[in-house]
Parts: structure tokens; C-alpha cells; sequence
């Protein structure tokens, strides 16, 4: 039985660092082969994909450095492969950022920028950004990396610059939520800090967090302190602001953290099939949506009876279907991650049998049901911010089967 999806089928292996590499020519390399930074300043390092003659649909970053001297903010997708893989994350306790992504849009032969890293500068001392041998570069699930012409970046860090030498700097970050525009489900956000102290050391801490970007803290924390965790009781955005107080009583710069935060699934999807009852050489039609209140939905994925889900896009057309019933699910996330399921089956006879439809059935019926349900309830609903959701969710399904419609008659 053959299934033709609409989109890329994305290359699982991308997931599995530990599986065997093949050779192959593509490579990855740093945009920036030195960099020079102060402490407590930001800077970005950008990884190149090299295909070398490869047509590749998937690849994966695996960057290594000192997480003493350095540590990553966030990951950026800059290039060619625009969408992001799962199990992507940033570890800096052992130094290690692990950056998948993908594309739908063809294989990819020419050199692409892939992912921009920022990092943070520590302290003082020169030390060595590296790309993994256990990068991935994918094209149709065959590996095509060249695990010994990978790349490295060398990163100096002097001493910070600051307007007054005599203030101490707090250097802050989270492992939790180290992307301060990424979306998480993790409602317990870990912070940590360290001082780059000056003549006056820093006696005590203040701090806040809140849903305001420029508080100036004034909660106490005991002297000594490098780190907390704060429960996210509500979704939202959120702002860890902390400052130090040094022994002389002066205190210094507050230091802002943003928190973005999604720990609920997005709202039901709204599942459509064009008929449910197929004869053989039939096109299955179907179109899925949904919204989410706050992160957004970032993809869809569906599976087809027990196979991987996979990305895909509404209306999606499924031909070929050898006679049997097919059970149809689709699966929503959210920029955060969170996961809305919905489900339909079709069932496809052998050609020539008498499929039971009503006398004088037209798959245009569907659609004119659909819109006289919408505009019934127009009166009643006006200040429901749900039944509106439900309202433009029903369009587009309808345009979804006016498409697909249109497609079948030039076909």
C-alpha cells in the first residue's frame, strides 16, 4: 500500500546520537573562527552547513565548550533548515548544546547558515568552541557527515569594562529557561548567579519576580546566596530582576531575566474528513485546526493507523488507499510543547461496491451545512471569546474543503 504525504517524512534518525556514522562529504563549520569578548557581554556564534555535494533534509549540531568560561543564552534557526527538531537543549553544567532542524522546502545542496548560539562570557581566559563528530547531517534517513572535518571557534575573554570598576557585576542565568524568547511547559524556572566581584564584595542580595520588565528588586536574600527556583503559577511572561549589595552599601546594576511560560495544551482541534466513505481511487481529505491562548501552535503531525507522526499541513490529500478503514490522528503543538490530540477514521471499499451515500449526494453539501451552522449562531455567541475561536476554526475547515473540492474536479 502506498500513502503520499504531502510533506518531507523528517529523518528519525536524527534523534539517536549514538547510532553508528556512515561517510559521507558534508561538513560544519563556525561563521567565526576567533572570537573576543568581555565579562559579563554576550556574543553569537553561527554554525555553517557545508553539503559538498549532499542533498540534505535534516542535520543536527552538537557544539561542545568550557561551561566555567562560557555559557549559552539560546539558540537561534537561521537558515535553510527553518524548523525546529525535537529533543533539541542546552546543557550548561556539562558545556554541550545539541541543536536539531529541518526543512520542508527540498533538499538542501548549497552552504546554509544553520543555527546562531549566544553565549555569555564568564570569565577571563581563552578556550575552545568545538562541533561534536556526533552531528548529524541526513538526506532520505542515509547519514552524509564527514565526522572529521568539523569545526571550532577560539573564544578570548579579557576583563570586564565597566562604567564604575568599583561596583560588582551579577552575572545571571537559568538552566531551566535559558532562552529569554523561547516558550516553556516548565512551570518551576531555576535561576543562578555568580558574582565578578569588585574592591567591595557583595554582602546580600534583593530580588523579585514578577510580570513587570523593569522592577527594581527589594526582597532580601541571605548573604551567600547563588541560586533559587520560583514556581509559575499562571501562564504568561515573566521577570526575575535581582541586584547586590556590596559591604560598602552601595548597590549594583539590577540584572532582568524573562520567562516565558505555557503549561497548557492548546485548545481542541477542530477535525474535518471530506467523506468517510471511499471508494477505491478516492482521495482522502482533511483539514485540522486549532489556536493556542498563549504560545501559539508552532506544527501539526499526523499518523495514519500505526505509523510515526509526521509533519504535516491542512488540507492534506491522501490517494492510493488499498480497501480497508484507516483511523486518522493528528496531533497539535505548541511553541512550549504541549500537545492537543484529535481522531476521525474513513473507511475505502473496492472499486464498483454500492457505497450507501443519500440520493442526489454532492460533497458541496458538506460545506453549505457547515456555513448555515456557522451563521445560526452568530446572535447568541457575540461575546464568547470561545464559541469565536470555535466560529473561525468552522471557516476554515470549509475553505479547507472548498480546496480540496476544487482539486478533485481538475483532476
Amino acid at each position: 500500500m502506498k500513502h503520499l504525504f504531502s510533506g518531507l517524512l523528517i529523518a528519525v534518525v536524527v534523534m539517536l546520537p549514538g547510532m553508528s556514522l556512515a561517510a559521507g562529504n558534508a561538513t560544519m563549520s563556525f561563521a567565526e573562527v576567533t572570537v573576543s569578548a568581555e565579562q559579563g557581554e554576550s556574543f553569537d556564534l553561527t554554525v555553517q552547513v557545508q553539503p559538498n555535494g549532499e542533498a540534505l533534509d535534516t542535520v543536527r549540531s552538537i557544539v561542545t565548550y568550557d561551561p566555567a568560561t562560557l555559557s549559552a543564552q539560546y539558540v537561534t534557526l537561521t537558515g535553510a533548515f527553518d524548523r525546529s527538531a525535537p529533543g533539541n537543549y542546552i546543557d550548561n553544567r556539562t558545556g554541550k548544546v545539541s541543536w536539531g532542524g529541518f526543512t520542508l522546502d527540498g533538499p538542501v545542496s548549497s552552504t546554509t547558515s544553520f543555527v546562531s548560539i549566544n553565549f555569555l562570557a564568564l570569565q577571563e581566559g581563552t578556550t575552545a568552541v568545538s562541533i561534536n563528530g556526533d552531528s548529524r547531517a541526513i538526506s532520505a534517513g542515509t547519514e552524509n557527515i564527514d565526522p572529521t572535518d568539523l569545526g571550532s571557534s577560539v573564544v578570548t575573554v579579557g576583563a570586564a569594562a565597566v562604567a564604575d570598576p568599583t561596583l560588582s557585576l551579577v552575572i545571571l542565568e537559568s538552566d531551566s529557561h535559558p532562552d529569554q524568547n523561547a516558550w516553556y511547559s516548565n512551570a518551576s524556572v531555576n535561576l543562578n548567579w555568580i558574582e565578578i566581584a569588585a574592591d567591595s564584595r557583595i554582602a546580600s542580595y534583593l530580588y523579585d519576580f514578577d510580570q513587570s520588565s523593569s522592577t527594581d528588586p527589594s526582597t532580601a536574600l541571605a548573604a551567600g546566596s547563588t541560586e533559587m527556583t520560583q514556581e509559575v503559577t499562571e501562564d504568561g511572561i515573566y521577570y526575575f530582576h535581582i541586584k547586590g549589595v556590596q559591604t560598602d552599601g552601595r548597590e549594583t546594576d539590577v540584572v532582568h531575566h524573562r520567562v516565558q511560560v505555557d503549561t497548557t495544551d492548546p485548545n481542541p482541534i477542530e477535525l474535518s474528513v471530506q467523506d468517510a466513505k471511499l471508494l477505491e481511487g478516492e482521495s482522502a481529505w482533511f483539514t485540522f485546526a486549532t489556536t493556542d491562548d498563549t504560545a501559539g501552535v508552532l506544527q501539526y503531525q499526523i499518523a495514519l493507523n500505526s505509523s510515526d507522526f509526521k509533519v504535516q499541513s491542512s488540507p492534506l490529500e491522501m490517494e492510493d488507499l488499498d480497501p480497508g478503514t484507516y483511523f486518522f490522528r493528528v496531533v497539535a503543538l505548541d511553541r512550549a510543547g504541549n500537545t492537543a490530540y484529535g481522531s476521525t477514521s474513513v473507511r475505502v471499499y473496492p472499486e464498483g461496491t454500492d457505497v450507501d451515500r443519500p440520493e442526489g449526494y454532492e460533497p458541496a453539501s458538506e460545506i453549505t451545512a457547515v456555513v448555515s451552522s456557522l451563521s445560526g449562531s452568530d446572535d447568541e455567541t457575540a461575546s464568547s471569546t470561545q464559541t469565536l475561536i470555535t466560529l473561525v476554526l468552522g471557516v476554515l475547515i470549509a475553505l479547507g474543503l472548498i480546496y480540496a473540492i476544487a482539486r478533485r474536479k481538475k483532476s
